[in-house]
């Protein structure tokens, strides 16, 4: 259980019906370790159907720029391109530990729904610009939202 448990609470009238959950799970807690409980205002994280939109959007382009010679010295071309669309339009954290020099991108599970979307965008322009035609599945979230922009 490394991420934990995750319970959204909307409204005072919610917090009756999620006690006996919580107290469930402290209870089942072995104690090998202490329990922390922390309480947090909700984030929108970005959507799974978000995330696999992204993976399909990294293994088209990795395919399309390897027919073009782009070619990446990896077993999973799509992951350094992933890593570098990252590090183009979320950029990275950059930590000093001495006198060694650490960087790390940022990571799209750190995103909301609405910056996920715009990363999305930028990535899709990104391709478009290059020539890259990048599908979106009719039943996408995204595709929900292109076409919501269109009205």
């Amino acid at each position: 259980m490394s991420q934990g448990i995750f319970i959204k609470i909307a409204s005072k009238y919610e917090i009756e019906k999620r006690l006996p959950f919580i107290k469930q799970n402290i209870e089942a807690w072995d104690f090998s370790q202490p329990l922390c409980v922390t309480l947090s205002p909700y984030k929108n994280v970005r959507s799974l159907d978000q995330n696999s939109l992204s993976h399909i959007w990294y293994r088209e382009i990795a395919k399309e720029m390897t027919k073009r010679g782009n070619t990446i010295d990896h077993e999973k071309p799509e992951l350094v391109w992933k890593v570098w669309l990252k590090k183009r339009y979320l950029g990275e954290t950059t930590y000093k530990i001495g006198k060694e020099i650490v960087t790390e991108t940022i990571k799209t599970s750190s995103l909301n729904t609405a910056e996920m979307g715009h990363y999305l965008d930028q990535v899709y322009h990104w391709a478009t610009n290059v020539g890259i035609m990048l599908s979106i599945p009719s039943h996408s979230e995204y595709a929900e939202y292109l076409n919501q922009q269109e009205k």
